[in-house]
């Protein structure tokens, strides 16, 4: 007799496996099946007989495949975003555990925010910032933005071909994005060592930095290694071509380092993020990354409007609580972080008309937060405001994205779509999982 929690498990759509998560995935049950997506309720009442375990994230699952199937035990959703999936009260009544991800993809989609305001920094006519500059190119490098805004523009939509079984994942190596938090970064030159850097890198972005090849006053958020042991180290390269030398020139085209950044290529002008006032409308776990990143990495002032105040981080962080209306017309940036379920269309027409000329919108949560997205879209094309956008109400409108473009950012779903989101996303759905089962005899 088997002592595996479950007998059948089937798996409706692509969910992302790794090899390591397979193998967690086989100890779990006797027989497991895998579908790519599901169009027609049929069709899913069918693959799920005789199963005490389904896995779904994008698929519906109705009433009638828990009244088909009275062994289910489980239904689990690769998502956080599942409510409007299955009616969960109906089901956990009949017995079934129904657990979600609630939280994978705090750190990726914070760092996006940063990433894409550092990406729209560039301008000939200011001041050179070396520390955003730098922070620029290997931050871009590292979530291959520039690439994905690309591919957005011109309707090459990876998450679209996941979703819809066009495209099946089955290893870390086939997704190039990275979350920076936790990566080591290796600096070989002392002109990308400076105390504006560490903090975006170190104390924002929350990336280990290391050096070698010159000396440097010593700091508790950096440390020296030999070179060697730095090459081997190191997820990421600062350096300076005009200055490294020639031993350590086939390291960096060796293929291993997610980014390599010669100081020698950039042009150092941009408009800094330093001292600009970021408005916050959210403070929930992603939002309040946000905020941490904005003060400790880039010395933002911070205000922020939401149904829960936070008043340990306004006291950590020097966060300003204010009004909604204070955040749409107060701020420099505008950054949106609202929950899944219960703000549609929370972002009204008249809000969007409020928002002062200059300002920089950024929505990387949910679509459908906002009532009009072409108005918004009007705007930024007419260049009364700027914008950077992760999310829509359905798919990337690609004639008002390309018609925004000079003044607008725009990528799809990139957010959650790093090795290391991947990777933890799917451990915990396999944890929650495996604590729902019950011993398999008494279901048999």
């Amino acid at each position: 007799m088997s002592e595996k929690p479950y007998r059948k498990i089937v798996v409706l759509d692509s969910v992302i496996f790794f090899p390591e998560h397979r193998r967690r995935l086989e100890a779990l049950a006797d027989e497991i099946v895998e579908y790519n997506t599901c169009t027609t309720e049929d069709e899913v009442s069918e693959r799920c007989r005789g199963a005490d375990c389904i896995i779904s994230c994008w698929v519906d699952i109705p009433h009638r495949i828990m009244e088909e199937n009275p062994q289910l035990r489980t239904i689990a959703f690769w998502t956080h975003d599942f409510e409007h999936r299955i009616d969960a009260e109906f089901a956990r009544a009949r017995g079934i555990h129904v657990p979600a991800i609630p939280d994978y993809g705090t750190d990726s989609v914070a760092e996006l925010v940063f990433i894409a305001l550092l990406g729209m920094g560039a301008d000939s006519a200011a001041e050179p910032v070396p520390a955003e500059a730098i922070a620029a190119r290997l931050t871009d490098g590292v979530r291959h933005f520039s690439r994905n805004n690309k591919d957005c523009l011109d309707g090459r939509w990876l998450h679209e071909y996941i979703k819809t079984g066009q495209r099946k994942l089955e290893h870390p190596d086939e997704i190039r994005e990275e979350t920076l938090k936790g990566l080591t970064l290796g600096v070989l030159t002392p002109d990308g060592l400076d105390d504006a850097f560490v903090r975006i890198l170190s104390h924002g972005f929350r990336t280990n930095v290391i050096y070698s090849l010159f000396d440097h006053p010593h700091g508790l958020n950096i440390a020296f290694r030999p070179i060697d042991q730095l090459l081997t180290e190191s997820h990421a390269l600062v350096y300076d071509s005009r200055t490294l030398p020639a031993e350590c020139r086939p390291a960096l085209v060796s293929g291993r380092y997610l980014a390599a950044v010669d100081i020698a290529e950039l042009d150092m002008r941009r408009e800094t993020l330093r001292g600009r006032t970021l408005g916050i409308v959210g403070l929930g776990r992603i939002g309040s990354r946000v905020a941490q990143i904005a003060r400790d990495g880039f010395g933002m002032q911070v205000q922020y409007a939401t149904r829960t105040p936070k008043p340990e981080l306004d006291d950590s962080l020097g966060l300003r609580p204010t009004s909604l209306d204070n955040v749409l017309t107060g701020s420099d940036i505008i950054s949106f972080h609202l929950p899944h379920h219960g703000a549609d269309n929370f972002v009204t027409a008249d809000m969007i008309r409020r928002i002062p000329d200059g300002t920089t919108v950024v929505n990387a949560s949910v679509g459908n937060v906002i009532e009009d997205e072409r108005l918004l879209f009007k705007r930024i094309g007419a260049g009364e405001l700027r914008g950077y956008i992760d999310v829509y109400r359905t798919l990337p409108p690609r004639a008002e994205l390309r018609g925004a473009k000079e003044y607008l950012t725009a990528t799809y779903r990139l957010g959650w779509r790093t090795k290391s989101t991947v990777g933890l996303k799917t451990h915990k759905l396999l944890t929650k999982i495996a604590a729902g089962a019950r011993p398999a005899e008494l279901s048999r």
